[in-house]
């Protein structure tokens, strides 16, 4: 009968030790989209956003998370964006629990697994599609293992939808097959399964453009954080149960047993080590792999349940844990002072601030970028040679028609001009006094004017001394 309590014990503690801030920047821009989705009744067919994106198609096969999102912050305001990603985190390692138990694991094994993958998870699970995506994983893997094949098809429907790690479905449907002895049936589920990813709004280029993501992200043309790859040092907690499942493989009671598990052990742990952003597909499947081949002689449940609460209070104890977004990551006051001042116009941005910005000021004002790597191909290579060039950089000010500017803190910098390079102070190089008013500041961010562009009178109104 106890044991029937631990489910509702573990989703509630998990729940609780997951609420915090929204951390994600792309949580924004997410937002902005389902909210421009909803008003227009339509898929944006090119950014709407951003002034400097290609004007390329937008296959944005995360639809309908935005929609989603966009409908609990309706509701709920940004306080929901916290609990959705409280309740999400929760319910992928309380359901990878219940599918090990299932499958004959010692549930303190599977509690204390659970517990584990879900520290590890917390740096990267954020209010963003690829959470759901996460969730998904370990139902698929139990649809494929039951062989329920309409089911499954449903569940990869949704996932094209809601994030490209859809791509995966066919080959857990496949992997987790493995030790099936119908390799006709098999292969025949397979391609239906396939054929299920085409059921989306854009068709074949949903299946393609997130492999032309890729192709980019390996050529080194740009760097994102969430591209990087996995190292000890970065998420040393991950690595640990790398270890961990390697030596449970190892030494499991008949490996024939779990061929498939092994299988898709390696499969999602190779992605998650190639790049950070794949850590949170791995995790989710990561007890429902390892806890079933724990050998039962050697577990002590007493120390697996304290091992598993004392997880989970560490990462309570260590985390933060308001509601709504981070002060310490988003220009907060930045924009409430920009939005009082009531100055329009196109707005400059370091990429992290511009889903925040999008979500804040479109359609009155629009942002340079946002991240959107795939949708920024030219401006990316041109941002980078402004960067370091004083007469490049004002190119790039004047071709995007830049007014104003949301800027984040930064320490002096080197600054070419002309033949000469000088150290200066990054606000005073990209925005000098004489051509910029400064016009507000947070923690994060600083806020410019440009002088020709406004009354003279109005900036005096709002212009701040430096900080």
């Amino acid at each position: 009968m106890q044991r029937r309590f631990i489910p509702l014990v573990l989703f509630a503690a998990l729940t609780l030790t997951a609420l915090g801030p929204v951390r994600s920047y792309d949580s924004f821009w997410h937002l902005a989209t389902g909210r421009w989705i909803v008003e227009h009744r339509a898929l944006p067919l090119t950014d709407p956003f951003s002034v400097a994106s290609d004007r390329v198609p937008w296959i944005n096969g995360e639809w309908l998370f935005e929609v989603v999102l966009h409908g609990l912050e309706t509701v709920g305001g940004l306080v929901a964006l916290s609990w959705f990603r409280a309740v999400v985190a929760a319910l992928i390692f309380t359901i990878a629990f219940l599918f090990a138990v299932r499958d004959d694991a010692e549930p303190a094994v599977a509690i204390a697994l659970a517990c584990a993958a879900f520290a590890a998870s917390m740096p990267t699970l954020t209010a963003r599609p690829s959470a759901i995506a996460a969730l998904l994983v370990p139902i698929a893997i139990v649809l494929a293992r039951r062989e329920r094949v309409v089911l499954y098809a449903l569940l990869t429907i949704l996932w094209i939808n809601v994030h490209p790690s859809a791509l995966l479905a066919p080959v857990i449907w496949f992997t987790a097959r493995a030790g099936a002895r119908a390799w006709r049936a098999v292969a025949v589920a397979t391609a239906v399964q396939t054929a299920a990813l085409l059921v989306n709004p854009f068709g074949w280029n949903a299946i393609i453009a997130p492999l032309r993501l890729l192709s980019w992200v390996r050529s080194g043309e740009f760097v994102n954080v969430e591209w990087v790859a996995s190292t000890p040092l970065n998420s040393p907690l991950f690595f640990i149960l790398i270890a961990i499942g390697l030596i449970v493989f190892a030494t499991a009671a008949d490996r024939h047993a779990h061929v498939s598990r092994i299988a898709l052990f390696v499969i999602l742990g190779a992605l998650a080590v190639e790049h950070v952003r794949n850590q949170g597909l791995f995790l989710a499947a990561y007890p429902l792999l390892v806890a079933p081949a724990v050998r039962r002689e050697r577990v002590r449940p007493a120390l697996a349940y304290a091992a598993a609460a004392i997880v989970v209070a560490f990462v309570a104890i260590t985390s933060e844990h308001s509601l709504g977004p981070q002060t310490s990551r988003f220009p907060i006051r930045s924009v409430a002072r920009l939005k009082a001042t009531g100055l329009k116009g196109n707005v400059y941005n370091p990429d992290q601030f511009g889903g925040y910005l999008i979500w804040s000021f479109y359609p009155e004002r629009r942002t340079l970028t946002d991240g959107r790597n795939e949708l920024q191909h030219t401006f990316i290579a041109e941002y980078a040679h402004a960067r370091l060039d004083e007469r490049a950089w004002r190119e790039l000010l004047r071709k995007h028609q830049i007014v104003l500017a949301v800027d984040e803190l930064r320490p002096p910098m080197p600054v070419r001009t002309g033949a000469t390079t000088r150290m200066m102070d990054a606000s005073l190089a990209y925005w000098p006094r004489r051509e910029w008013a400064l016009i507000g500041y947070d923690e994060v961010s600083m806020v410019f004017a440009k002088r020709s562009a406004f009354p003279r009178e109005v900036l005096q109104r709002w212009e701040l001394p430096s900080p």
